[in-house]
C-alpha cells in the first residue's frame, strides 16, 4: 500500500467545502435560509437572559450557532419539531 501524498496549500484552498442540512442553505440573494416557524428565538433569548458569558457580559451565540440552533428548534405548523436527532461536530474551542 503506498502513502497518501499531501496536499499543497493550493491544493486544500481550491478544495468545495460540504455542508448538510438547513443551517447552511443560501437564498439567491445571499442571506442564509431561516425556519418559517422556531421556538430558537425564545432559546437565545433565555440563553441571553440568563447565562453570562467568562466576561460577566451576556451570553451571545455566534451566527454559526444561532442559525444551527434556530433550525433545531424548528416546528411544523401544528408545533411538531421538525429534527428529532441531529450532530454538530466541530473543532474544540469553536465556540
Amino acid at each position: 500500500m503506498s502513502p497518501i501524498s499531501a496536499l499543497t496549500a493550493e491544493e486544500i484552498d481550491a478544495l468545495e467545502p460540504s455542508f448538510l442540512g438547513p443551517t447552511w442553505q443560501q437564498a439567491p440573494d445571499g442571506s442564509w435560509l431561516l425556519p418559517e416557524h422556531t421556538l430558537g428565538w425564545q432559546v437565545a433569548g433565555w440563553c441571553a437572559e440568563y447565562l453570562r458569558a467568562e466576561d460577566g457580559g451576556p451570553w451571545r451565540f455566534t451566527r454559526e450557532q444561532l442559525r444551527w440552533t434556530l433550525w433545531w428548534y424548528a416546528v411544523d405548523e401544528n408545533g411538531r419539531f421538525l429534527y428529532r436527532k441531529g450532530v454538530l461536530q466541530r473543532l474544540k474551542g469553536w465556540g
